[in-house]
């Protein structure tokens, strides 16, 4: 597992690729699967309001920030929510390694005029990075960036609050199929070095150092309607099955039902 030293030569790899063009330029596998999962993967997630569904969970899960100080962790140039939160909470904090997204998400920051938020380009675990006692830390589609979670889960705990909260949204390695997949995939991604979907350690570690308040699937069953939605089949037969699939995937409220999901989403509570 990498040490501390190693994840901040490998995040500044991660700088230099988020800097650059280059996360634009793939190869043959990795195109296939970004005009897959950018044309009808996408196209489904937006049908069945797949993506803005998780986007108002967690804006139910923040609640009311107007005293809150909050981490937008790896946010680039901002997710959907991070000027959100930067127009309500008390504090907000936005970070990235890349300084090129930062300085763009600080200007949009700066056009709203939110005198107590602002975007830094730091690493979460670089000793520079000072700020601690986050009532919230908002991650989405960040943790999975960590190979050694043990030392990801000890510097989350250093710096919330007491009582503190984490909202997460990471892809799941826990099915067969997505695991063949994977292995399958991986080899050709150029950000393979630092991309990690969780696995049912992974998982049971987040249960066994923080409470699961909230969890919620996403692409369980319902990631076969992908292939059901471009069959020849009644629109309304297909939407209507896809839909209960969705249903069911989100009503999850069990670690061990979210094994079948590619995606996950939580609200964990900061114990000790």
């Amino acid at each position: 597992m990498k040490t501390t030293e190693e994840i901040l030569e490998i995040n500044k790899k991660q700088k230099e690729f988020y800097n650059s063009d280059s996360h634009g330029k793939t190869n043959f596998i990795s195109s296939l699967w970004s005009k897959f999962r950018n044309g009808a993967l996408s196209d489904f997630r937006k049908k069945f309001d797949i993506k803005d569904r998780v986007y108002d969970e967690h804006k139910i899960w923040l609640g009311d920030m107007s005293q809150k100080k909050i981490l937008d962790l790896g946010c680039l140039r901002g997710n959907a929510l991070s000027l959100y939160m930067a127009e309500n909470a008390k504090e907000y904090i936005g970070i990235d390694l890349s300084d090129v997204a930062i300085a763009s998400l600080q200007k949009r920051i700066e056009s709203l005029n939110c005198p107590n938020a602002k975007a830094v380009a730091i690493d979460f675990f670089s000793p520079e990075f000072k700020d601690t006692n986050f009532d919230i830390i908002y991650a989405y589609g960040v943790l999975h960036h960590f190979e050694n979670f043990d030392l990801l889960v000890a510097k989350l705990k250093e710096k919330l609050a007491p009582n503190g909260i984490i909202i997460s949204y990471d892809p799941l390695e826990t099915s067969f199929p997505i695991k063949v997949l994977r292995a399958i995939y991986r080899p050709f991604q150029s950000d393979k070095d630092w991309e990690w979907p969780f696995t049912k350690k992974v998982l049971q570690t987040i249960n066994k150092n923080f409470k699961i308040e909230q969890i919620r699937g996403v692409l369980g069953r319902s990631k076969y309607g992908v292939l059901l939605n471009l069959l020849p089949l009644n629109d309304q037969y297909k939407s209507r099955v896809i839909a209960k699939m969705v249903e069911k995937d989100w009503g999850i409220q069990e670690l061990h039902k979210v094994y079948s999901c590619m995606h996950t989403t939580m609200l964990l509570r900061k114990t000790t």
